[in-house]
């Protein structure tokens, strides 16, 4: 083993020829262009699913409970008191637990209208997600036995209907049949970039849901669970469904947005053929660069032979060598993947249409057990190909030398 490494690493880039120097550098560059795409392709599909998803469970929760019909008013409740919590919480994912209140309603500006949803957050409702995505204003301020007007709108309803912050806003809901107005005031404006969000949502006390429907201070219509590891939502979701009475149903977000989980694993799918076809045309490369090496090489493998070496000697010399080239092609698209890669996560170069793509920039993580597996997957598909290559090879003289006697 230790002789057949010394003369392949030897052999590695050393050629003789001038012509054969210059193809193994273009191999080299033409792995290491397949493997920089690879990586990159995988930094990009990570990020922009943690970039959308964090804004999907922002928006709402991870896991979210809600009784399974509607009243006769077109609405229902579940109670959150203490029992409740108390069920919630005895799950070890759970972070946290908040109740709210869905209620649509009409909003009216100067010459046009909306349908929306009004969602009420309680007092200690987690604000970070809209804090981060705050454009003008603040935050709502809910107390405790207070009724807050404040109300949070988005960008595209502060627009649409031309308001501003301190800006009264009138709201249209009806109730067991009659109409019931309400008068709020914009403390804040803001904007995800999930149109489906933006164009739907305001954001404002429970308080204000509760009294129209006329409901207790501990009555809600759901209630949002944050959990700890966002990919075992539908594993939490299945378990504190069995704690819960008939009545009421446990899901994850998945159920509410599905277009959105949808068009994630449709990239998914793009993504792994793409790195399918980048591992073909890297493999190919690589069986180029055997071949002319064993034409190249020929004669001091014979040389080899006389000299006592075995077939096997033999084949572990090409076989490594050309996984020297293999790994020199590896290094230089890692380098270049993660150099791009860290280049525009932290200047955000390269942008993007945010009302297609949801966000504005293109998105960047770096997924290092992900990246670390496609270099294993390849060194180990490229190995196993080579290996059986070579093994060919050698059947295919033995034949022939057979026929030949």
């Amino acid at each position: 083993m230790k002789i057949a490494s010394t003369i392949a690493r030897r052999w590695a880039m050393s050629s003789p020829l001038k012509h054969t120097r210059r193809i193994l550098k273009m191999g080299i560059g033409s792995m290491g262009l397949c493997i920089a795409v690879m990586v990159v392709s995988i930094c990009i599909l990570v990020g922009f699913k943690q970039e959308i998803s964090q804004k999907v469970f922002g928006f709402g929760s991870h896991v979210i409970v809600q009784p399974y019909w509607t009243g006769a008013d077109g609405s229902a409740s579940l109670v959150w008191d203490s029992n409740f919590q108390q069920v919630i919480f005895s799950h070890p994912q759970v972070v946290s637990a908040q109740a709210y209140a869905l209620k649509g309603a009409l909003v009216r500006g100067e010459e046009e209208s909306y349908g929306v949803f009004f969602k009420g957050l309680p007092p200690a409702y987690d604000t970070a997600f809209f804090a981060g995505n705050l454009k003008k204003g603040k935050l709502p301020s809910f107390g405790i036995g207070k009724l807050s007007p404040d109300v949070l709108v988005s960008e595209f309803l502060a627009s649409n209907l031309r308001l501003d912050t301190g800006d009264r806003l009138r709201a249209y809901f009806i109730h067991e049949g009659q109409l019931r107005p309400r008068s709020f005031r914009v403390c804040g404006i803001y904007a995800t970039g999930l149109e489906k969000f933006d164009e739907t949502y305001l954001l404002g006390d429970i308080g204000q849901i509760q009294r129209i429907n006329g409901w207790q201070a501990g009555q809600a219509d759901g209630v949002d669970i944050r959990i700890k590891d966002p990919d075992k939502r539908e594993e939490v979701a299945a378990d504190i469904a069995a704690l819960l009475p008939y009545e009421l149903s446990c899901f994850p977000c998945d159920m509410l947005f599905p277009e959105i989980f949808d068009w994630l694993a449709l990239i998914d799918t793009n993504v792994l053929v793409l790195m399918a076809i980048m591992l073909i045309v890297c493999l190919i490369c690589l069986i180029s660069i055997l071949f002319i090496l064993i034409i190249e090489r020929e004669s001091h493998a014979w040389i080899l032979r006389t000299m006592g070496a075995s077939d096997r000697l033999v084949r572990q010399i090409f076989l490594r060598q050309t996984l020297h080239v293999l790994g020199r092609g590896l290094l230089c698209g890692n380098a270049v993947a993660l150099s791009l890669c860290a280049l525009q996560k932290y200047t955000g170069l390269i942008g993007l249409d945010e009302h297609v793509y949801y966000i504005d920039k293109v998105p960047v993580a770096f997924p290092w057990a992900a990246i670390l597996s496609t270099n294993a997957c390849v060194f180990l598909a490229a190995t196993l190909l080579l290996f059986f290559i070579l093994l060919g090879i050698k059947r295919r003289k033995k034949r022939a030398s057979l026929a030949a006697a």
